[in-house]
């Protein structure tokens, strides 16, 4: 289930990042934009994901997992508890 969010393209997040100075491969809790881009790449692959649903995962894995927080294992989580 991941796998789709992880495969798909994340070079406008991945370049924003970059220009930023940080690692693109962690993700920020602390920065809206990635909460928002997240958020609306659940959405799209996943339409049946109420956003409230995605918001409530990202907030409890942002709270239970400590900084840095690495994309692929962040988006893992998030999807088990949206698959709960």
């Amino acid at each position: 289930m991941p796998k789709l969010i992880l495969e798909d393209d994340w070079s406008d997040y991945d370049d924003k990042k970059i220009k930023d100075n940080r690692d693109r491969k962690d993700f920020a809790c602390t920065e809206s934009w990635e909460v928002e881009y997240l958020v609306s790449k659940i959405k799209r692959i996943y339409p049946k994901y109420p956003e409230t649903s995605i918001r409530n995962a990202i907030s409890s894995v942002c709270r239970s997992d400590s900084a840095p927080h690495p994309r692929e294992r962040f988006v893992k989580r998030v999807m088990e508890i949206l698959r709960r």
